[in-house]
């Protein structure tokens, strides 16, 4: 086996939490063993000190993933990944494992000695660190969350591989889609062929915009460049502002597309379709009418893309700021539902009068409040509802981790009755409206043993309005393929209870098998789209 990535877990099982390290890389290397994924090292060093360290770094060849227990100042069970040194750490000398071993100076001796790898650490924040053997049960309940995370975090540290795409019509030129700032990856169409490349991560680092205007200097100096630049419409991202100016100063032609309509090409592109329907489900995506997609039906043929379907759109109280504040997001459904922000929420949603004011405000005249559509916000919203979203998500998409790791330990006690939505036609579009859905919620959420019937529910009921979308879109157009895209479909269960349920309509549903999911596969759609344009 030839490694690229060693992942190892420090720690102690003689500490509490300070085993969490030791269990999730064991449960890495349980993963690998049962073939879900390759090129990974997976080693363990229990009661490792600082000279251990450093002999054995300077053993590996590989760039290096550290998982231990932390003291970062956060909450227990809360996790964060970081290179040595940007000030995660509140310990003295930055000493990452709450057993002493001191990464900084452990790491900066290794440098010194010759290491030259790149290191990142995977740390959790600890609940309890008694000298006793086992995690305590809090630090138990998190693992599959923290699991998740780890395997998204060593998946984005992988290199990945070109991946192929045949395609029917060979392209005139070349063409280069740029894709999406986030999970960003670069696809060249040539001849009847689009090569997808390696991800270059999210582009609000500068090294990895540095990264990518490398890689696209390299194809569009080299033989057979590109003639034509794909970007998406977004006006800001990083990708479109670099396209825009290249094409400018290079005379190239210029593309923009749609991010969903992207999403549901890239997967069409795979499965050879010219004519679908497309659940493109997303945290959210640019949507060129002033508001941020991502519940979309869309129908994608030769002729252009019609939106048949989406869910109705909520103001985001502060913008991205409610992205990273998850409690932000329920105070505007329940304002959308018109529940009365009382004493009894603005108590269970930690603010003042005061800021319930600013907010209310807020979302009525939409002054940093920009409009969302988006899957991703309603599994936010619905996961700070249970308690299962921390104040500060670690990163995109963490609530909706957790809501589906508690859904998935539903065991078949009895669910709620059936979440409730509402569908609607307005202006030729079937909206999906969830505000009674928050109008039933209590302040108080459910006991902790009845939180998995309730995540468990909630998939149901999203699952139900995916359905009743697709079945719509294909009573109207009468097209019977439907192509599932965006990130929601990580989701494994959503998309299985999804997918059983639109076959049994009669539909015939195509999932992405080599393309990312996720934004990683947009410029594949991107290429795919431009080799339609004559």
């Amino acid at each position: 086996m030839s490694y690229v990535l060693t992942v190892i877990g420090v720690g102690s099982h003689g500490g509490c939490d300070d085993a969490v390290g030791l269990h999730l890389v064991t449960l890495l290397a349980e993963s690998q063993s049962a073939g879900c994924g390759s090129g990974v090292d997976c080693v363990l060093w229990e009661s490792a000190d600082a000279l251990t360290l450093v002999h054995d770094l300077l053993e590996l060849a590989n760039p290096v993933l550290l998982v231990d227990c932390a003291d970062m100042g956060l909450a227990g069970g809360e996790w964060r990944a970081f290179v040595p040194g940007e000030g995660q750490l509140r310990l003295a000398r930055d000493a990452v494992s709450t057993h002493g071993l001191g990464i900084a100076e452990a790491l900066e001796l290794a440098r010194g000695l010759g290491f030259s790898h790149a290191l990142r650490v995977f740390g959790v924040q600890p609940f309890d660190l008694t000298p006793r053997i086992g995690l305590t049960a809090e630090m138990g309940a998190c693992l599959p969350v923290l699991f998740g995370a780890l395997a998204e975090e060593v998946k984005r540290l992988l290199p990945d591989p070109s991946i192929c795409v045949p395609v029917d019509k060979p392209f005139d030129r070349p063409v280069l889609g740029l894709g999406i700032e986030t999970k960003s990856a670069l696809a060249l169409g040539r001849g009847d062929t689009i090569h997808l490349y390696g991800s270059f991560g999210d582009l609000g680092e500068p090294m990895r915009r540095v990264q990518m205007e490398r890689a696209v200097d390299a194809l569009l100096n080299g033989e057979d460049p590109p003639g034509v630049i794909v970007v998406d419409r977004h006006p800001d991202m990083f990708p479109g502002v670099l396209g825009r100016r290249l094409a400018r100063e290079r005379g190239l032609q210029l593309l923009e597309v749609q991010h969903h309509q992207a999403h549901a090409a890239a997967c069409m592109a795979e499965h050879g379709l010219e004519h679908a329907l497309a659940l493109t489900f997303d945290g959210m995506g640019y949507g060129g009418d002033g508001t941020l997609w991502g519940a979309e039906l869309l129908e994608v043929g030769r002729s252009g893309w019609l939106r048949l379907a989406t869910f109705a759109p909520v103001p985001l109280p502060g913008g991205d700021a409610a992205v990273r504040h998850p409690l932000r997001q329920l105070f505007s459904r329940l304002l959308d539902a018109r529940v009365e922000i009382n004493a009894a929420w603005q108590e269970r949603l930690g603010i003042t009068p005061l800021e319930s004011m600013v907010w209310s405000r807020q979302c009525r005249t939409g002054l940093q409040a920009p409009l969302t559509h988006a899957a991703g916000r309603l599994f936010d919203a619905f996961a700070a509802w249970l308690d299962l979203a921390p104040a500060c998500i670690a990163f995109e998409g963490e609530p909706a981790i957790r809501l589906q790791a508690v859904a998935e330990s539903w065991q078949g006690e009895p669910l709620p009755a059936p979440l409730p939505f509402v569908g609607r036609m307005a202006d030729g579009i079937w909206i999906i409206d969830w505000s009674g859905l928050f109008a039933m919620l209590p302040p108080e959420p459910p006991c902790v043993s009845d939180r998995p019937a309730w995540a468990y529910a909630f998939h149901l009921a999203v699952a139900a309005a995916m359905v009743e979308m697709a079945v719509s879109g294909a009573d109207r157009c009468g097209v019977r393929d439907v192509v599932l895209s965006g990130g929601v479909f990580f989701n494994g269960l959503l998309r299985t209870l999804l997918v059983e349920r639109l076959e049994q309509a009669g539909l015939r549903v195509w999932v992405h098998r080599r393309i990312p999911t996720g934004d990683g596969g947009i410029a594949v759609g991107q290429v795919w789209l431009a080799g339609k344009v004559e």
